[in-house]
């Protein structure tokens, strides 16, 4: 029978989809289930329990990664995401690409459609970066350095070994889940826009094109820490004053010179008192851009502002890279591939650019991947309010059945 004569079970999804929700919620609808926490750890536990009642072989690899397969050895079709949330986030942000994977795949399994290679669905560590930005798939995809590991620390300064080796991970051992990129046939990644274009032009699905890079730094201003009220301003080295100006004209010259955007998320200041003049403020800064040759102009400007103004007020300013994730392209046959299962389906849809960072960027490196975006509503993320309707949710997952479904019965090998 033809593939788009079934469709997934939604009111399955959906309890699973809200019984995840249950690890780390609070009382207001946020969630907090961070990577590697307590929670996080419970929701993996879960989740193997579920795929292993769905008829799938469950594992989990050395860095954490969480796999559920159906079929037998060879290179298989991945699909999934991640369970790790922000901090009081929200229920769909990565929870969805894993538990619609599961579902296609036990959809497949239960109705026993045809298919030629074997088809995982992955829940990938930390991909929301509280210790290190896509931890789970660059592990994979060989792409995480010896260095890196060993400096990966939270926004508190714990470290990733010390909290790997608490629930029983070996930081040692992280490169071991490295695989081969001929093991993996294609990658595909259901998510929730994060954004309003969808909703706002009434739009069911988004077909991403691109995904944005994305690069961070700690960086930090230090002057004088002096009596806040002996010391006249003309005379102080105030590091906070520093960071400020810093801030606005860095704001400033990207929303004015270039199509990416900035933040800063977080600033610290020390002593950090009301009577003590600033001598150290640190700040979290993280600046994006559709493509690669933007990231190098962004970051050229931004580290010359820093030294500018610290110059100018007679202080030290430092900048540690933290990550640096490329733009990519993702693959334009999967791309082709779900336009025509989503025009079969009678689904309009949309080409688009992701302007979030999302693991399919990283398994792009090592393997034809695309994602499917379904509307945010009001296009929220990243927060208690962030929702979609279980109509969209239904539609989403619907087309990644039938896009995992014609990759699993493709008869030649995938480049």
């Amino acid at each position: 029978m033809k593939a788009f004569e079934y469709g997934i079970n939604i009111s399955r999804l959906r309890k699973n989809l809200e019984e995840l929700a249950s690890f780390g919620g609070n009382k207001e609808g946020g969630i907090s289930r961070l990577a590697f926490g307590a929670e996080d750890m419970k929701a993996r536990a879960w989740l193997r329990e579920k795929m292993e009642a769905a008829g799938l072989y469950s594992r989990i690899d050395e860095a954490g990664n969480v796999f559920g397969r159906l079929g037998n050895e060879g290179p298989a079709v991945w699909a999934g995401s991640h369970l790790d949330t922000v901090p009081n986030g929200g229920m769909f942000d990565g929870a969805l690409g894993v538990l619609a994977a599961l579902e296609c795949l036990q959809t497949i399994c239960e109705r026993q459609l045809p298919f030629r290679w074997p088809l995982e669905v992955v829940a990938f560590s930390d991909e929301e970066g509280t210790y290190k930005s896509f931890f789970g798939s660059k592990a994979i995809t060989g792409l995480l350095t010896t260095e890196e590991l060993a400096c990966a620390r939270n926004m508190n300064g714990q470290a990733l070994a010390h909290v790997l080796s608490a629930v029983g991970m070996d930081i040692q051992r992280i490169n071991r889940a490295r695989i081969d990129h001929g093991q993996i046939r294609a990658y595909l990644e259901l998510h929730i826009e994060q954004g309003p274009l969808l909703e706002s032009k009434l739009i069911s699905i988004g077909l991403v094109r691109s995904i944005v890079g994305i690069v961070s730094y700690q960086m930090a201003f230090l002057g004088t820490p002096n009596h806040a009220g002996t010391t006249p301003l003309e005379l102080r080295r105030d590091a906070f004053l520093g960071a400020a100006e810093f801030s606005l004209k860095v704001y400033d010259w990207v929303r004015s010179t270039t199509s990416g955007v900035v933040n800063i998320g977080k600033v610290d200041l020390y002593p950090g008192a009301f009577n003590i003049v600033p001598g150290r403020a640190r700040l979290a800064l993280e600046f994006r851009s559709p493509s690669s040759e933007g990231l190098e102009v962004m970051e050229k400007k931004i580290l010359s502002l820093g030294n500018e103004i610290s110059r100018k007020k007679g202080l030290k300013f430092s900048a540690s890279k933290v990550s640096w994730d490329s733009a990519v392209r993702l693959d334009d046959t999967i791309i082709q591939l779900l336009q025509e299962e989503a025009e079969t389906l009678g689904y309009d849809y949309r080409i688009m650019n992701s302007g979030a960072g999302h693991d399919a960027q990283i398994m792009a490196r090592a393997t034809r991947a695309g994602m499917i975006f379904i509307p945010s509503i009001g296009g929220k993320s990243h927060s208690p309010e962030e929702a979609c309707s279980w109509d969209a949710v239904e539609r989403g997952a619907t087309l990644l059945l039938h896009g995992l479904l014609r990759l699993a019965r493709e008869k030649k090998q995938s480049k």
